[in-house]
């Protein structure tokens, strides 16, 4: 049987692997490594609609690999 660390840590494995197995993820990442950005900037950026942006920020955001910061 799986010790529970183990079986935790690959479940988050499996959830960062399905937050990066999508090619929008991955464009707004590839943005936010070169500098922090808006919401409404990464939705130009990328071509997407600034609610797909924030669905798309909130996945990566839930595994850790982006974070918030509300500004104004």
């Amino acid at each position: 049987m799986m010790k529970s660390f183990k079986k935790q840590l690959y479940t988050y494995f499996t959830q960062v692997t399905k937050a990066l197995g999508n090619a929008n993820r991955l464009g707004i990442l590839e943005f936010l490594a070169q500098r922090e950005c808006p919401v409404e900037d990464l939705a130009k950026l990328t071509s997407l609609s600034v609610a797909n942006t924030s669905l798309h920020l909130q996945q990566l955001r839930q595994v850790g690999l982006v974070a918030f910061r509300k500004q104004g």
